[in-house]
């Protein structure tokens, strides 16, 4: 009777339910679901790691081909094979003294056909000649691989009183004035000659007064070039050596010989003979303390670069295909049939490298304009394509990976039970 009475106090106490039934099996079933789950990202992991990976086969794929396409187009084909650079910069025990001294030097070492001195200036358009505002860096002809010539002739070479101008700059059509003399404004600071006996008692008081007014100079336009190539810099115009040192000197207000006496050249220009390889001489230069180096070491430096990266993403991609491959294996446990397994893992591992790698394609045009801002090259959009090779390498990879991923996982499951 007592435990009757007690029995019912319980049932009957206010706050307490009875047990549910199905409580333990939706326990059993959400924790399940959750171990599925977490099975579920586990495995998919390396798979979403490949494909990043694979992604990124083929967008430095793309890239590595642009630049070496570019460069071969417009710097080797150029004749930049046979040119060096010697640069005003101190680096591992060169120094960047490119005075007079220095370029005597230069030309004596033996395989040096010329070497140009580069002295950049400016010239501008002046007021009320018609054409829009603007202004254009100067560089001799010569001192760096010539760019690209997309109207015109400089068969001869870049003359006194000529200039080679951007197809399109600043909103000018130069193309539109080919053959046409312009005129161009530039800065000229040398003393101002006396033009009477007032004058000249005047200068006698102070002989180095700068004059504060441009000075105009007539300049034949021969040829135009691609305005995308802009390896010295955005809006240049190339004159002939003599032209931009004048302009260089006048900027400076010293006369030209003033000039290349006391002040340094920004770099030289070294173009080797035939008979002799660029490689020795640029080693001969730099034993004299000058720090040269053969023109298209900044490209291959930079294609070198790009490579190391893409056999980086290459190692990426196979260990994770791997790893998919080993837990594809053993999240289906002893369930399905071994040949069953390596197939599952190599068709997903497939399906995903051929989006990862069609992905890959749009990745590297994306760079297109960046990759052409750095390196001052014309870059089309066809040269970013990935060759067939690594296309086929970043789709096929994958799969093998995976499906030797599901063997060495048997491989070593027979191991263990052995």
């Amino acid at each position: 009777m007592k435990a009757r009475e007690a029995h019912d106090r319980l049932l009957f106490r206010p706050g307490w339910a009875p047990p549910d039934e199905h409580e333990g099996t939706r326990r059993m079933r959400k924790r399940a679901v959750s171990a599925a789950l977490r099975a579920w990202v586990t495995s998919r992991t390396p798979l979403l790691v490949t494909l990043v990976f694979t992604f990124l086969v083929s967008t430095l794929a793309g890239i590595s081909g642009g630049i070496q396409t570019a460069t071969a187009r417009d710097v080797l084909r150029a004749g930049g094979t046979q040119r060096i650079v010697i640069s005003s910069l101190d680096s591992k025990g060169t120094f960047g003294i490119l005075n007079s001294k220095r370029m005597k030097l230069i030309r004596s070492v033996p395989g040096v056909e010329y070497a140009i001195p580069e002295r950049p200036s400016a010239i501008r358009t002046p007021t009320g000649n018609g054409m829009p505002r603007l202004s254009l860096a100067t560089h001799s002809w010569g001192s760096y691989v010539p760019p690209p010539i997309t109207g015109g002739s400089v068969a001869e070479g870049v003359l006194p009183g000529q200039v080679v101008l951007p197809a399109r700059s600043q909103g000018v059509d130069f193309t539109r004035y080919l053959g046409r003399t312009l005129s161009f404004g530039y800065s000229d600071k040398t003393p101002a000659p006396p033009v009477s006996e007032a004058g000249i008692e005047e200068a006698g008081e102070d002989s180095h007064q700068p004059r504060t007014a441009s000075a105009i100079i007539e300049l034949e336009v021969i040829a135009t070039y691609d305005p995308r190539w802009h390896a010295d810099g955005p809006q240049t115009a190339y004159l002939a050596p003599v032209t931009a040192a004048r302009l260089a000197a006048a900027n400076e207000g010293k006369t030209v010989s003033q000039l290349r006496r006391s002040s340094d050249a920004e770099r030289v220009g070294v173009v080797v003979d035939e008979a002799h390889e660029p490689r020795a001489v640029a080693s001969r230069l730099r034993e004299m303390g000058l720090g040269a180096f053969r023109l298209p070491l900044r490209e291959q430096k930079m294609i070198a670069t790009v490579d190391t990266w893409r056999y980086i993403a290459l190692g990426g991609l196979l260990g994770g295909a791997a790893l998919f491959g080993v837990f594809t294996a053993r999240r289906n446990g002893s369930q399905e049939r071994f040949e069953h397994k390596a197939t599952t893992a190599a068709a997903v591992a497939l399906a995903g490298a051929v989006t990862a790698t069609a992905l890959g394609i749009p990745g590297a045009l994306v760079l297109r304009a960046p990759l052409e801002e750095f390196l001052g090259l014309r870059i089309d959009h066809w040269m970013l394509l990935p060759s067939p090779v690594w296309v086929l390498l970043g789709m096929l990879l994958p799969a093998l990976a995976a499906a030797a991923g599901v063997v060495g996982e048997r491989a070593s499951g027979r191991f263990r039970r052995g």
